[in-house]
C-alpha cells in the first residue's frame, strides 16, 4: 500500500504535462433529481451588507499555462498563434495571475529556446523525454498576461537549469525596454518534494535548499524588487505520507537563508483514492471535506515558518489546485480513457464544487498571495478548457468567480447548518460533521453577491438568508448542478428572486453551487 502511494505521488507531477485526448463529461443514467421539497432545517446565513472585512484578493483567480503540445492545444500547431476557439474561452476566464512554463515541464525548460522567430527556436525536452519546439515562449506568455491584465508568475528550472540561467531570465523580462509586463513573482522550482521520474532532475531536500539560495541571490542581484517563492510540503496530508523525503520541510526551511517572500503549496489535490474501494458517494463526500485537510496543512505550514523564520512575514501561494481521484493513466496509458472511471472524475460536477470550495477558502484567508488553478486547457482531465476546445465543469466556476473576486469580503454569520458525515478516501480522513452548506458574501458598490455550496449528495436544502438593514431588493440566482455529481453534464439554472423585509428563502439543489446576486438601493 505504501509503495503504491509513493508510485502515485511520484507520477502526479509527471502526468500533469501529458497531452491526452478527452471528451466532455459523459452522460450516464445517474439518479434522477426528484421533485422532493427542500429540507427545511433552520439553516440561516446572516449577511452584514455594510460590514466589509477587507478588500478581496483578485489573485486567487489565477491559472496555469503549460508550454508543451502547443501549450496544451492553446496554440495552432507549429506556431505561436493562439487557436481562436481556445482564446475565445480563455478571454472569458481572463486569469488574474498566470503561472508558466508548467508544473513538471518547468524542470526541463530552458527559456532561451523559446525566444526569437519560431522556426529558429531550438527544440526543448518535455517531461515525456521528447523534443519539441516551444511555441508558447516567454514573450507569447507575457503578451497573454498583458491581454488579460494577469500577474505573471514564472517557475524557474531548478532541476536541470542553473542559477545563472534563472538570473538572466529575470534580466530578459525585467531589464528591457518594451510594453510587456515585468515579472514580479518567481517560484523557485516545482515539486522537489516528489521523487523525480528522470534521474537528471532529481535532488535531495538539502540540494534543493542550496540551489534555491544560489538562484534567489543571483536573481535578486539583477532585480532586487522581485519576490521569490520557495516550495514547501509537510510530511503528511490528512495523516498520510505525502513526500518520500521525511523531514523535507524542516531541511528546506533550515537550509534556505536567502530572503524569500512566499511559500508555494500544492496541498490542494484531493481526495486521491489509493485503494479504489470507495463507493461513488463516499468519494464525493471525501471531495467535499478536502478543503479541511488543505486548511490544516496551511496551519501546519504557518507553524513551520514561524519556527524557522519567526521574524519574516511569508504569504502562501497555492500555485496548483484541482480535484484529483486516481492515476490509472500510469498503469494503462491512453487506454485509461476507456478503462478508468475514476481518472476522469476530475472533470465532473464534484471537481467543479471542489474548485468552488477552494476559491471560497482562498477568498476568506488573509495571508494568501495567489492561487492558480491547474490548468487553463487540455492537460489530461485537468484543463478548464478541454482538448476539443469546450468548457469543462470547472470552467463555469472559474468564470462565475470573475464577479466574486471584486469588491470587499463581508462579515457573515451562519446558524443551524446541518452537519454532514464524510467518508475516508486517500488523503482525506473521515469527518464526523462538516457543514453541509458553505457560503461567503462579497460587495462591489451597490451589488451584493453570495456564493453558496450545498455539499449534500442527496438533499435539496433551504437556506434562509437575512440581510439586516436591506429591506426590499431585487435578486437573481444562478445554480450550477447536475443530476449526478460524477456522471452527468453540468448546467446553469437561472431564476429571479426578491428580498422582502431583509430576508430571502433559497432552495439549494443537492450537490450544487449557487451565486445569488442582489442589487441594493
Amino acid at each position: 500500500m505504501l509503495q503504491k502511494r509513493r508510485q502515485l505521488l511520484s507520477g502526479i507531477g509527471a502526468v500533469l504535462g501529458q497531452s491526452v485526448l478527452g471528451t466532455a463529461c459523459s452522460t450516464g443514467s445517474g439518479k434522477a433529481l426528484a421533485d422532493a421539497p427542500a429540507t427545511s432545517n433552520g439553516a440561516t446565513l446572516t449577511v452584514f451588507a455594510d460590514d466589509a472585512l477587507r478588500p478581496l484578493n483578485p489573485l486567487v483567480l489565477g491559472n496555469n499555462l503549460d508550454w508543451p503540445h502547443s501549450a496544451q492545444g492553446f496554440l495552432k500547431e507549429n506556431s505561436t498563434t493562439p487557436a481562436p476557439a481556445y482564446l475565445e474561452l480563455a478571454d472569458r476566464l481572463a486569469p488574474t495571475a498566470l503561472r508558466y512554463p508548467g508544473g513538471t515541464n518547468s524542470d526541463f525548460y530552458h527559456w532561451r529556446n523559446g525566444i526569437g522567430p519560431y522556426d529558429k527556436r531550438k527544440p526543448n525536452k518535455t517531461l515525456e523525454g521528447k523534443e519539441e519546439r516551444i511555441g508558447m515562449g516567454t514573450d507569447e506568455y507575457l503578451a497573454l498576461c498583458k491581454r488579460w491584465g494577469a500577474e505573471p508568475l514564472i517557475t524557474i528550472n531548478l532541476a536541470t537549469g542553473s542559477a545563472e540561467e534563472a538570473a538572466e531570465w529575470v534580466r530578459y523580462t525585467n531589464r528591457r525596454d518594451n510594453d510587456l509586463p515585468r515579472v514580479r513573482y518567481w517560484e523557485i522550482g516545482n515539486e522537489p518534494y516528489l521523487a523525480s521520474h528522470f534521474k537528471e532532475a532529481g535532488m535531495t531536500p538539502a540540494e534543493y535548499a542550496a540551489r534555491a539560495n544560489a538562484a534567489i541571490r543571483a536573481m535578486k542581484a539583477i532585480d532586487p524588487s522581485i519576490q521569490a517563492g520557495i516550495v514547501l510540503r509537510n510530511d503528511t496530508l490528512g495523516g498520510v505520507e505525502s513526500t518520500p523525503f521525511k523531514g523535507y520541510i524542516d531541511t528546506v526551511l533550515k537550509g534556505i537563508q536567502t530572503p524569500f517572500e512566499f511559500a508555494c503549496l500544492h496541498s490542494s489535490y484531493f481526495p486521491v483514492t489509493f485503494e479504489k474501494k470507495e463507493s461513488e458517494q463516499e468519494l464525493f463526500t471525501a471531495t467535499m471535506a478536502g478543503v479541511h485537510v488543505m486548511q490544516q496543512d496551511m496551519e501546519a505550514t504557518r507553524a513551520k515558518l514561524r519556527q524557522y523564520h519567526p521574524n519574516r512575514k511569508v504569504q502562501l501561494a497555492f500555485t496548483e489546485h484541482n480535484a484529483l481521484y486516481s492515476m490509472d493513466i500510469l498503469r494503462w496509458g491512453l487506454a485509461s480513457i476507456f478503462l478508468s472511471k475514476t481518472d476522469r472524475y476530475i472533470e465532473s460536477l464534484a471537481g467543479a464544487l471542489f474548485t468552488a470550495d477552494c476559491l471560497r477558502v482562498y477568498s476568506q484567508t488573509d495571508d494568501i498571495l495567489m492561487a492558480n488553478f491547474w490548468s487553463l486547457c487540455g492537460n489530461w482531465w485537468y484543463g478548464a478548457i478541454s482538448h476539443e476546445g469546450k468548457p469543462r465543469p470547472q470552467f463555469h466556476v472559474l468564470e462565475a468567480y470573475r464577479d466574486l473576486i471584486r469588491g470587499s469580503l463581508l462579515r457573515t454569520e451562519s446558524n443551524g447548518i446541518a452537519p454532514m458525515a464524510t467518508a475516508r478516501s486517500g488523503f482525506v480522513p473521515a469527518q464526523a460533521a462538516i457543514p453541509s452548506i458553505e457560503a461567503h458574501a462579497v460587495r462591489e458598490g451597490k451589488t451584493l453577491r453570495i456564493a453558496i455550496l450545498n455539499k449534500h449528495p442527496e438533499k435539496v436544502q433551504t437556506l434562509n438568508i437575512a440581510l439586516p438593514g436591506v429591506g426590499k431588493a431585487k435578486a437573481s440566482a444562478r445554480e450550477l448542478g447536475a443530476r449526478h455529481y460524477f456522471r452527468e453534464d453540468v448546467k446553469w439554472t437561472d431564476r429571479s428572486a426578491e428580498i422582502r423585509d431583509g430576508r430571502i428563502e433559497l432552495a439549494l439543489g443537492r450537490h450544487s453551487f449557487t451565486v445569488l446576486t442582489i442589487q441594493l438601493g
